[in-house]
């Protein structure tokens, strides 16, 4: 009885914690401006849910991690992670656009092979294999492709490397007739036939081997895929009855750059000249209307009264206690009114993590690393499984010269996502994470040597970019210094597995890497979409000049988004010396 008694008490202390994290949010779904009435919203695998009014407006309960979704005939389904500060969002809808058979016909013959390997290095469902290149997404039969970074370093052969990666293969023993030796192979679901299994053959680079390659390093692995044995055969012949294992090794097929060692640059292959009359010079910083009545204050107390006044009907908003703040330190500094009012306002949203990083983000632009430290360390507590908190915390550790704190912190993320694989150096938290960490070791190894050291993987210029909101939407256009660019895509549209895994993991950062190989002047411009709310979104830029030498320095700036669809400059960087605005 005392057993039963605990367990409904958990159970009932299980669903009050359940119902304490539901919270209302509303929005308007548009479609190209216009409301949409009837549009379908439920939390992802409930059985009921509600639909939009005839002014496109909504209301529905859900809490963090739950999935909203979004559907109508006609138009894309639009799945959305709820946060803890989720509370309003506005939804705009795209229309399905099915393609014609005769147009994607199309699209494949202008897909050459030179094409193919070109695009190679930045497209990973691209693989090389004996009969060519071939884009998996393309191709009429199924592929499972695996990138190199998902296999297991630490595995003793390529085999158990890639053991359970690929759905139907299975590891298991078979004497091969060819060397008379019992051998361990993979066969893939069905074995060839049932009178005569067949395991798999294994294709390196174009070679084809009847063997496993067991002499591969697996750090040596770019991608790994697995043909099945049907469309193996119509391609090998009778020898791939089993299925192929298709190995692409690094840098064996990457195309590089006529008469040089460099991948070849992506903003050349589109003809994507920059055009300076696409992008408007800089940020519009229209002041809100209670910035501007403050500003026709002919008094520091006047203006002091007037914001006590302003907090009746503005006081609702963080944002406007960031601005006001602002305000009072560009024009009374010595006050000290503008620290008041960020007080004020960190402890009025103590629950309000978006507010918080963009008080962070400011107080950090302005070097005021100890007021960021205390703030950071406030998101925290509010996001203990973001893994955002844990680098920005660990950050921050280190700009206050508390280098042990950091590296504790960073202990524990490794431990608690179990980073036991190779990651990218150019994508996602762990990167960054790993780029931070490593730069910090290299640091205090060259505190500690008697000669100075530059042991580092990465030199050149690195740019972070870390934003307040994680439902911002927005493209980042890179043009170097020969007038070329490319777009980096934040957006549902464009982007939504990363931005899924943004939510999943709990994080709102990237970092791009500039090396020296290409000098001059490199420029920087944004055009935002928005953030589904009517908060603004704040966005953080630091440049780091001579990452992970001695003499590596670091620019922060903040820039407050609020315009959107219009593609706006942020900023330019002189590679490989020095930041201009």
């Amino acid at each position: 009885m005392r057993i039963l008694f605990t367990t409904i008490c958990l159970c009932i202390s299980a669903i009050t914690f359940s119902q304490e994290n539901q919270h209302k949010i509303t929005g308007v779904v548009k479609d190209y401006g216009r409301p949409m009435s009837n549009v379908n919203i439920a939390v992802k695998g409930a059985t009921e849910g509600t639909q939009t009014d005839s002014n496109g407006r909504y209301s529905i309960s859900a809490g963090p991690r739950d999935v909203l979704v979004y559907s109508y005939v006609g138009m894309n389904t639009i799945e959305i992670i709820v946060e803890d500060v989720t509370t309003v969002l506005n939804i705009d809808m795209l229309p399905k656009i099915e393609q014609l058979d005769e147009v994607i016909v199309e699209q494949k013959k202008k897909q050459g092979q030179e094409a193919l390997q070109i695009d190679y290095a930045t497209n990973k469902n691209i693989l090389r294999t004996n009969f060519g290149f071939i884009d998996t997404e393309n191709v009429g039969y199924a592929i499972s492709i695996v990138d190199g970074t998902e296999l297991n370093p630490g595995a003793v052969d390529i085999l158990s490397a890639i053991q359970g990666k690929f759905p139907g293969a299975n590891i298991d023993s078979w004497f091969n007739p060819d060397t008379g030796q019992t051998e361990r192979v993979i066969f893939m679901r069905g074995r060839g036939s049932a009178n005569n299994p067949r395991p798999v053959i294994y294709e390196v680079d174009g070679t084809i081997f009847t063997s496993a390659p067991l002499f591969l390093q697996i750090q040596q692995i770019d991608r790994v895929a697995a043909l099945p044995g049907l469309a193996a055969a119509v391609r090998y012949g009778t020898i791939a009855a089993g299925g192929v294992i298709v190995i692409n090794t690094k840098g064996n097929n990457v195309m590089m750059e006529p008469g040089t060692n460099k991948v070849y640059d992506q903003a050349k292959l589109r003809n994507n000249i920059y055009d300076e009359g696409s992008v408007r010079s800089q940020i519009k910083k229209e002041a809100p209307k209670y910035v501007r009545d403050l500003e026709q204050t002919d008094s520091y107390e006047a203006a002091a009264l007037l914001f006590d006044n302003q907090k009746n009907l503005y006081g609702s908003s963080p944002y406007f206690y960031l601005n006001a703040a602002t305000f009072f330190n560009d024009k009374w500094p010595e006050k000290g009114k503008g620290s008041e009012i960020r007080t004020e306002m960190a402890t009025a949203f103590s629950n309000d993590s978006n507010a918080l990083k963009a008080l962070a983000y400011l107080l950090e632009e302005e070097n005021d690393q100890e007021g960021a430290l205390k703030t950071y360390i406030d998101i925290f507590k509010n996001r203990p499984s973001y893994s955002q908190s844990y680098r920005d915390l660990a950050n921050v550790y280190i700009e206050t010269g508390n280098t042990s704190k950091a590296l504790g912190l960073y202990a524990r993320y490794k431990t608690s996502r179990r980073l036991d694989t190779v990651t990218t150096a150019l994508e996602g938290v762990e990167a960054i994470i790993s780029t931070e960490l490593g730069n910090l070791l290299a640091a205090r190894e060259r505190s500690t040597a008697k000669a100075p050291t530059n042991t580092v993987e990465y030199e050149g210029i690195r740019v972070l970019m870390e934003w307040n909101n994680s439902e911002a939407e927005f493209d980042l256009q890179f043009v170097n210094p020969e007038n070329h660019f490319v777009i980096w895509n934040h957006t549902l549209e464009n982007a939504q597995e990363r931005i899924v895994e943004e939510k999943m993991k709990g994080y709102s950062s990237e970092q791009f890497l500039i090396d020296k190989s290409l000098p001059g002047r490199w420029r920087i411009n944004i055009q935002y979409f928005g953030n589904k709310s009517f908060d603004p979104t704040y966005l953080k830029t630091s440049v780091y000049y001579d990452y992970g030498q001695q003499s590596q320095r670091k620019v922060v700036k903040v820039f407050q988004l609020t315009e959107v669809n219009v593609n706006i400059s942020l900023f330019s960087i002189l590679n490989p010396n020095m930041l201009n605005r």
